[in-house]
């Protein structure tokens, strides 16, 4: 009795938590918006990404994978080019670091989640370009 109680508690406070955290979100791709053009690499795919309003920012949200069955490590981020709907780059930005998990057949979750808070809200027929980069770029270390 006493664990039904706990675990009927547990999930209580979880359904809480999470409700509270999805509630002023708006999906802009869902809404036809905005749209997602996304470019993995050789080594790195992007499964599927979601730009959603939170508040007075954009929040560019996605899932990574490497793409062979090998165990060595990844380290990549994505690049985000916002550009608006007459062709004018607004913002590009980058993630911070990401390592990629492992690609284990059987062996639990095989991908790696991203997002990117952008302040302010997108004009309707926005586009948003992710890329896969590995490496640095231009001019930094």
């Amino acid at each position: 009795m006493r664990n039904r109680v706990s675990s009927l508690i547990a999930i209580g406070v979880l359904t809480t938590i999470t409700s509270g955290c999805v509630t002023n979100r708006v999906s802009l791709v869902d809404e036809n918006m905005v749209s997602v053009e996304k470019q993995g690499n050789e080594t790195v795919e992007i499964l599927w990404t979601d730009v959603y309003q939170d508040g007075e920012d954009t929040v560019v949200y996605g899932v990574i994978r490497r793409r062979s069955h090998t165990s060595y490590p990844i380290r990549t981020h994505v690049d985000v080019a916002i550009v608006s709907p007459d062709g004018t780059m607004l913002q590009e930005s980058r993630t911070p670091d990401i390592y990629v998990a492992r690609r284990v057949p059987g062996k639990g979750i095989d991908w790696t989640r991203f997002n990117l808070r952008v302040p302010g809200v997108l004009a309707q027929g926005s586009k948003v370009k992710m890329v896969v980069h590995m490496g640095s770029h231009r001019g930094q270390n």
